[in-house]
């Protein structure tokens, strides 16, 4: 059964250059999993609350063991660095349709 990642994400300072390199690692290694992206997309205003994400990342896997396999790879876990100094504020959860 499918496995649906979502990622919310706020953008650190200064942190494009990192950003580019996380990316350019994390794509490729998506598509060799067989992974869906669903969306891309960038948040524009808060219309609850005070604040929004400027990135939301809705992504299909095969299944939870290759969402899990994934996160725990050598190749993902090679990009954590350029992750940690992209982002001020990530979070990743699985979801299940209501």
């Amino acid at each position: 059964m499918p496995a649906i990642m979502v990622t919310v994400a706020s953008f650190a300072p200064g942190g494009a250059e990192h950003y580019a390199r996380y990316a350019a690692g994390v794509l490729p290694l998506l598509s060799k999993a067989q992974v869906k992206l669903r969306e891309r997309l960038e948040g524009r205003e808060a219309l609850v609350g005070s604040d929004f994400p400027d990135l939301v990342a809705v992504m299909e896997f095969p299944d939870e063991a290759t969402m899990r396999f994934f996160l725990s790879s050598k190749e993902y876990q090679a990009l954590i660095p350029h992750r940690e100094k992209a982002f001020s504020m990530l979070r990743t959860f699985s979801c299940v349709a209501l």
